[in-house]
């Protein structure tokens, strides 16, 4: 009798890491989304994060997100680590922060205050993200904590 253990693909994630046809049919189970609680617009050389991990080397638009690693979210996430900000492609800069994180909205103009940011989910893999986290998909579906009401 062979057994089947389905582990992480219950989660719509692959365990695998190259392609394969019939785990790249999956859906995503579950997403992680916040979104933008305020936004700035920064000059070049203007530094974001911790340490100043992200500079500025042109006028960039920024939004801050409510999520960050007291929230399950990967403190060492690397810098140009992919999200969505309203079906839109977009990327972090600078160091996740305990409560926040910060994305590049400079070519999204009709990002604002508000608008929704998915960190894994439907239109973006877990396993991508944590290809850039150095870590697998069931360490970021674990991780994350239950917040809000």
């Amino acid at each position: 009798m062979q057994r089947l253990r389905p582990g992480i693909m219950l989660y719509g994630a692959t365990p695998f890491a190259h392609s394969q046809p019939l785990a790249d049919q999956r859906q995503p189970a579950m997403s992680l989304t916040s979104e933008i609680i305020a936004v700035r617009d920064l000059e070049p050389g203007n530094a974001i994060g911790y340490g100043r991990t992200w500079i500025c080397e042109r006028p960039t638009q920024v939004g801050t997100v409510a999520m960050g690693y007291a929230d399950g979210y990967p403190r060492h996430t690397k810098n140009c680590t992919s999200v969505i900000v309203n079906g839109h492609q977009s990327r972090l800069t600078g160091s996740v922060s305990m409560d926040i994180l910060t994305v590049d909205l400079s070519h999204i103009p009709e990002a604002k205050t508000g608008s929704q940011v998915g960190l894994w989910g439907e239109n973006l893999a877990a396993s991508e993200v944590a290809k850039h986290c150095d870590t697998v998909p069931c360490t970021l579906f674990t991780g994350i904590n239950q917040t809000g009401t």
